[in-house]
């Protein structure tokens, strides 16, 4: 699989660099942590339509995914924990998340699915 110029799409992403805790209304720590990321990077990859057949031989079986992003540069930072701006701006709420990476000699396929971020 190549990563032709032509097929790259603008995609933003942010790693995730740890966990805060939940702070209540009354400055106490609740106990609960949410996770924290970094500043969004832009980066771009080939994105599929839809999950396919070739992403269908990475992944197996799993179908919990809406698309597909394709990676050429094998020492890409990003992992399963990772959160994607996909078609929006990162002013915007994040609308993927990367569920799944399967990386080979050539690069990296990872799986996305849509999410829904208030």
């Amino acid at each position: 699989m190549r990563s032709l110029n032509r097929n790259k799409r603008l995609i933003h992403y942010a790693l995730r660099s740890g966990e805060v805790a939940n702070i209540d209304e009354y400055g106490n720590e609740t106990g609960e942590l949410t996770p924290a990321y970094e500043a969004a990077t832009p980066l771009l990859c080939n994105v599929s339509a839809a999950s396919g057949q070739d992403a269908v031989e990475a992944f197996g079986n799993f179908t919990g995914y809406s698309r597909t992003m394709y990676v050429a540069d094998i020492h890409c930072p990003i992992d399963e924990n990772t959160i994607v701006w996909f078609g929006v701006e990162p002013t915007e709420p994040h609308n993927y998340i990367v569920l799944r990476r399967a990386d080979s000699k050539n690069g990296i396929l990872y799986a996305l699915q849509e999410v829904k971020v208030r």
